[in-house]
């Protein structure tokens, strides 16, 4: 067992678990890189008096955020991309810069941009690794990541359990480190009805996440649904078997057709038909949903469908994507991007969505995303300017990097 003195107490002016509410003069009793309690100061000085003490002053305390979608591999594109010409034409030249990188670019890319994440309060990230060969080779991270292991066969020539094999051969290498794994078969028009199919299988088979981009463009409801269009068009024209644009919406080619499991992580659905409104609200709470408030604006999309999501019981978690469509990582800017967008949404639910709600997602509810007893000390303080209004307001409107700890190191 270890010893009392193994104990440390954070306290603060305003204490937010989200297991509870928030506690005034409140802190946190931290041990071997666990949160061992949580309340009122002075009942934590009472119950562990031989703990050593941190006052943190005028501060709120508060658990770590979590990004729920990110492409670290793109970290270096800042200010390279432009949304303008639409979806396709962001792809053609995000492929065209990806030609021009190596894998130290790479590596060089995803080590700035955790270190950006944790600069702003990010003690989590669902990352999806486009390249997993570099995983081995990665430096230890100064945040937990949930690297998810991006597989597509559209365009290769590997057979789709080819493509698989390859990518988990990598996670083998890499070991989890202090986060996991998942598997990202890409989105509908760059992997094939095989290789999902497959992803699943593994998913289930070994319990691991498994996460998709889907129906994130008109571009691409209309390859499918109309079998035409830009995408459509340019897919055609690199060699893509067109075979599954048969009139169906890619909701419908996936959910519809049961190839994603229940619980697979969806990124963006920005374009629904009422058929496919119909589809997802027969199951309800099966599907997360991940929006990306600052991408959704960078290229222009009609408004998110947030009250669907909502009145079906839909669980609606936040990222940043990437910096091919974003300016930066901080994920209190994305919180106030989600507030500007939707001004009625109470401000407690928009902190759910970067800790509590993916946290279940992940399958780590009462591990990450919150601060109660047996949870992981991941946490962040940031200044407290008091005043009229909720706790949960202030949050949001920090523009100040936050102390953080991960696993109770600073």
């Amino acid at each position: 067992m270890p010893s009392p003195d193994a104990t440390r107490l954070y306290r603060a002016r305003h204490l937010v678990t989200m297991a509870a509410p928030a506690i005034e003069d409140g802190g946190i009793a931290v041990r071997d890189g666990e949160i061992l309690a949580t309340g009122p100061w002075e009942q934590l000085r009472r119950e562990h008096p031989a703990a050593s003490c941190e006052d943190l002053g005028e501060m709120i305390l508060m658990p770590g955020l979590i990004n729920a979608h990110c492409h670290l591999d793109y970290t270096m594109m800042r200010g390279a991309m432009f949304g303008r010409g639409g979806f396709t034409e962001w792809i053609k030249r995000l492929n065209s810069i990806r030609r021009s990188l190596d894998p130290k670019d790479y590596l060089d890319a995803i080590a700035l941009g955790l270190s950006e994440l944790k600069r702003w309060g990010c003690t989590t990230v669902f990352n999806i690794e486009s390249f997993p060969e570099v995983i081995p080779f990665l430096p230890e991270s100064p945040i937990r990541v949930w690297w998810f292991l991006e597989v597509m066969d559209i365009r290769s020539r590997l057979e789709s359990f080819e493509a698989l094999a390859g990518a988990i051969g990598f996670l083998e290498q890499a070991g989890a480190g202090s986060g996991g794994f998942g598997i990202s078969p890409h989105a509908p028009y760059t992997v094939s009805r095989d290789l999902f199919e497959l992803s699943a299988a593994f998913a289930r088979r070994h319990h691991l996440p498994l996460c998709t981009h889907l129906a994130e463009s008109s571009e691409e409801m209309a390859m499918f649904r109309e079998r035409g269009g830009v995408m459509h068009e340019f897919l055609r024209s690199i060699g893509r078997s067109m075979e599954d644009c048969s009139g169906s919406t890619p909701v419908e080619l996936l959910i519809g057709e049961g190839l994603l499991p229940e619980g697979t992580l969806l990124v963006h659905m920005n374009e629904l038909t009422e058929e496919d409104k119909a589809l997802l609200a027969s199951r309800p709470g099966r599907y997360p949903v991940i929006h990306c408030p600052r991408t959704h604006a960078f290229f222009g999309r009609k408004p998110f469908n947030l009250e669907f999501f909502r009145n079906s019981g839909i669980s609606v978690l936040l990222g940043t994507d990437s910096l091919a469509s974003n300016r930066d990582l901080d994920m209190f800017s994305e919180m106030r991007a989600m507030q500007d967008a939707f001004p009625r949404l109470d401000p407690e639910e928009i902190l759910a969505m970067v800790t509590l709600r993916p946290a279940a997602a992940i399958g780590h509810a009462g591990r990450i995303g919150e601060l109660s007893p047996g949870a992981l000390a991941d946490f962040l303080a940031i200044p407290d300017p008091g005043g009229e209004g909720r706790v949960a307001d202030r949050i949001l409107a920090n523009r100040t990097p936050p102390r953080v700890w991960v696993g109770g190191k600073g």
